[in-house]
């Protein structure tokens, strides 16, 4: 039994990170040091550590709306000539929207450099026979800066789908232009009209596309310190304090701002997975809308188990903290990987009143807006949730 040290104090966690490591890139020294940092916290608490390296190609999630834009910037040049290859350009920046961001397929990932991320993954045996392997996770690599997230807010999703609106009627005037000159009614007018849709996809596509992000990289201690710090105070508890029969995994995944870390982890265990839990935290550190259960992230076209979503809202009816059942409003967590392949998982989130998460991406995302109280409230109901589990198995 591992000795209990006085209790883990989430908040200095997160300063300590923001302080003495910094802005953490996935796959950079950064990232590496804090993962380094959350082991050598872990391994004083939990039975066994483990660093798991995996390869990734880290800049084509973002980088994909450049890619996108260069195959309609070509599209709209051969628009007049090649309509048919134009619409065909459309279409191809449609798909990497899809596959790359929406399904998760690493779609375009290939022309971007090769790096390695590396998952921290701490586990607590039973005091009893392990009946249920259930995951606690979290992220510590941190994200660019997203400015027209900043400005646009809740309304950055429309935007973002527009776009991928604009591409489809610029494919759609392709073939429109390409019947027209087979049928030779096509003139001066009706290519200026045609041609007016992919110049302004073109102009609004670039606004995003090279406007998504800024060089600079944000502190991130509540995107996603704040879940780290709750994954290492649950160690803390449940290292004095071991669940019966619940063998508990306590990670930290590299990578989420590329959705790749926890893509890796469930690839490399689906096996062991098959009749697991995941509560997966994202930003539980803020939020005017406060803490929810996220029951579906439609940006990833993932809806997570819903049963478990009721069981975990129980138990916080038990900590007399009700959290509600939300459906998230823009972006996603690694709850998405586990919830593709078909295992039980669901986030924590801190929402705004529109049910976004709260300071995504900003520069703002500094220690000193992190609200204690919604740490204590989530470490509080997951403690009520694995005790609530574990008595019933």
């Amino acid at each position: 039994m591992v000795a209990q040290e006085k209790k883990f104090s989430m908040l200095d966690f997160i300063k300590e990170i923001c302080d003495d490591i910094g802005p953490r890139l996935g796959t950079t020294e950064n990232e590496k040091k804090a993962g380094l940092k959350i082991k050598e916290i872990l391994d004083k608490q939990v039975d066994k550590v483990e660093m798991e390296d995996f390869t990734c190609h880290p800049k084509g999630f973002l980088e994909f709306t450049k890619v996108a834009w260069f195959s309609g910037l070509i599209g709209l040049l051969l628009f007049l000539w090649l309509p048919l290859i134009s619409m065909l350009l459309c279409f191809y920046a449609i798909t990497t929207f899809v596959f790359e961001f929406l399904m998760g397929k690493e779609y375009v990932d290939f022309m971007f450099p090769k790096r390695i991320g590396t998952n921290v993954i701490g586990k607590l045996n039973p005091t009893k026979e392990a009946k249920k392997i259930v995951i606690i996770s979290g992220h510590h690599d941190s994200a660019y800066e997203f400015p027209l997230f900043e400005k646009y807010k809740h309304k950055f999703d429309k935007l973002a789908y527009g776009v991928a609106g604009l591409l489809l009627f610029s494919a759609i005037a392709g073939l429109i232009k390409f019947i027209l000159d087979i049928i030779y009614v096509s003139n001066l007018i009706t290519n200026i009209i045609l041609i007016s849709i992919p110049i302004i996809t073109i102009f609004v596509g670039g606004y995003v596309a090279f406007g998504l992000h800024s060089k600079n990289v944000i502190l991130g201690a509540n995107d996603n310190l704040s879940g780290v710090a709750v994954v290492l105070a649950l160690a803390h508890h449940f290292s004095s304090q071991r669940l019966n029969n619940i063998e508990l995994w306590l990670i930290s995944f590299s990578c989420e701002e590329c959705m790749r870390g926890s893509k890796r982890f469930v690839k490399r265990h689906f096996d062991q997975l098959k009749d697991s839990y995941t509560i997966n935290y994202d930003m539980v550190g803020r939020g005017a809308g406060g803490l929810a259960i996220i029951s579906a992230e439609p940006a990833y076209l993932v809806t997570h188990d819903m049963d478990l979503a009721l069981e975990f809202q129980k138990s916080s009816k038990n900590a007399h903290m009700e959290l509600p059942i939300e459906i998230l409003g823009f972006g996603g967590s690694d709850a998405a990987c586990f919830s593709r392949k078909g295992l039980k998982a669901i986030s924590i989130f801190g929402l705004t009143p529109e049910n976004y998460p709260d300071t995504w991406h900003e520069l703002a995302d500094t220690p000193e807006f992190i609200e204690e109280d919604k740490l204590d409230a989530t470490l509080k109901v997951t403690i009520q949730f694995l005790k609530d589990l574990d008595s019933s198995l």
